[in-house]
């Protein structure tokens, strides 16, 4: 007897060694796309008050750091690209084996779908890699791989597949050749979980129709809709549903007027945005076509959002709090990334579009007979610079013109004249001037400014505290180019970037 329970414990210990041996090796050789974007959520799962879940128009339209920084709301995006609404159920359940958020934000994006897996396992895995195995974890396993004719895009049957959901060692196996550096030394997603998407895109044509005109219920996407509210309404948790901005199609707009009767039934607050149709403006705020929104797009609809949230529901203010004390640090780490990618961009449309954002002033000169005046989208890109949000919950007001804030930009470009814009979000002021021959100064929060135009070149001066700012003069270049871009961190008042942008490549094709 004393043998067997011997022979018993060894077997065990061998086991459990095992276990871990694989465990290890596992979390080496599998993709690091789920543990990136969601451990720091796991990491702090307790700090969130709200929690965003949907697709990849959700990663890429919600900014929880840009709602910290304006409304003092402690939120994580768990959305996930690729994410049907089975996956987004079962990555929300999940989330609240860790968390206890007082309100959910639903994306409902593709509800009308059958299925309850995407075409790529690859995005399966990176909405559920990051849980440790767990009932709630096997329960998800279970229930999305049980569907016989789901295949990925590859010809896979999930059914197939599902062993490989428990142990990512069964995934991941044949990267030993791809193993480097970053695998071990990978850098955390900074966003709380929202991914910026730089791009400005023409966006496909649309037509708002009927508020009326709606699908019947049918599918997955609408039972696990369903699941998701009534699962969060039975924890006492809140619950927002949204349908995110994009040029959507007849059919995807009657699924999301579907979404309306469904909030009515449970007594939970619905926003439509693409029947709202007035918080973004899709000529600028499109990284593709589809569309996905640009940063631009993402902060207007963010502020849409804290505004709302601010207005509907109980969510407490917890910038002060001595428990999210190390947020500050955060912020930091956010804007360093926000100026890495202004830094490093050489599109000039690009760059007009991350200079939508409340946390950088910017000063931006154009030399006459510019070919930067025969852009529309970069003079509507120059135009947005300075756009303030609309919020008007009930709202239908399509954009146009008449919101463009820069009447002097419209002036110069009609004269083939020499243009001066300085935003300063620290003062709230925005200033322009046009004219060849032209000079004007300007006191600004991060210095006295001398700007000066002869012959249309252009010339720039700060001063602070009686002593020059050094930045690079922009009357240094022997050519000048067709637009200069200074860029600056509100944090310290110094210019953080300078971007110059001559004829051949001021404007992308």
């Amino acid at each position: 007897m004393k043998k067997k329970l011997v022979r018993l414990l060894k077997t065990f210990l061998f086991c459990a060694l095992l276990f871990g041996i694989l465990a290890s090796i596992s979390k080496v050789v599998e993709r690091k796309a789920s543990t990136i974007r969601f451990k720091p959520f796991l990491d702090h799962a307790e700090d969130f008050d709200v929690l965003f879940i949907g697709d990849s128009h959700s990663v890429n339209g919600i900014f929880p750091m840009d709602l910290w920084q304006d409304y003092g709301i402690a939120a994580y995006n768990i959305a996930s690209y690729g994410n049907t609404l089975p996956v987004s159920y079962w990555a929300m359940m999940n989330a609240l084996d860790y968390a206890s958020p007082k309100l959910m934000v639903i994306g409902i994006k593709d509800v009308h779908r059958y299925n309850k897996v995407s075409g790529s396992s690859g995005d399966v895995h990176t909405a559920l890699d990051c849980y440790p195995l767990s009932l709630t974890k096997i329960r998800t396993i279970e229930d999305l791989m049980n569907t016989p004719y789901a295949i990925d895009d590859e010809g896979n049957y999930y059914v197939d597949m599902k062993w490989e959901y428990y142990f990512t060692l069964g995934k991941y196996h044949s990267r030993w050749s791809e193993i480097n550096d970053s695998d071990f030394h990978y850098r955390l997603n900074s966003q709380k979980g929202g991914e910026m998407a730089i791009g400005v895109a023409d966006p496909n044509d649309y037509d708002i129709i009927d508020e009326n005109w709606a699908l019947e219920e049918g599918g997955a996407g609408f039972q696990y809709l369903r699941m998701m509210i009534e699962e969060c309404q039975s924890r006492g948790i809140d619950v927002l549903l949204i349908h995110l901005p994009y040029p959507s199609t007849e059919e995807d707009q009657m699924a999301a007027n579907a979404v309306q009767y469904i909030a009515e039934e449970y007594g939970v607050n619905y926003v439509d945005f693409v029947s709202l149709d007035q918080v973004v403006d899709y000529e600028v705020d499109c990284y593709d076509s589809f569309s996905h929104l640009n940063p631009s797009g993402a902060r207007k609809v963010t502020d849409f959002l804290g505004r709302y949230i601010a207005d509907h529901y109980d969510i407490p203010d917890r910038r002060g709090d001595e428990r999210y004390r190390h947020w500050a640090s955060d912020v930091d780490v956010y804007t360093e990334l926000k100026l890495a990618y202004l830094r490093s961009q050489d599109d000039l449309r690009n760059l007009l579009m991350l200079l939508h954002d409340s946390r950088f002033s910017a000063c931006i000169a154009i030399r006459k007979n510019s070919p930067v005046y025969n852009d529309s989208k970069v003079m509507r890109l120059l135009q947005n610079i300075a756009r303030e949000h609309i919020y008007e919950e009930d709202a239908f007001a399509k954009w146009s013109n008449t919101l463009f804030p820069l009447s002097k930009l419209e002036d110069a470009a009609a004269r083939r004249d020499a243009y001066f814009l300085l935003i300063d979000r620290k003062n709230g002021a925005v200033e322009e001037c046009a004219g060849n021959d032209i000079s004007a100064e300007f006191d600004s929060s991060f210095g006295h400014l001398a700007y000066s135009a002869e012959g249309g070149d252009a010339a720039l001066s700060i001063e602070r505290d009686g002593a020059p700012v050094p930045y690079g003069d922009m009357d240094a270049a022997e050519i000048q180019p067709d637009i200069r871009v200074l860029v600056i961190d509100d944090r310290t008042s110094e210019v953080a970037a300078v971007k110059q942008f001559p004829l051949i490549s001021a404007v992308s094709p």
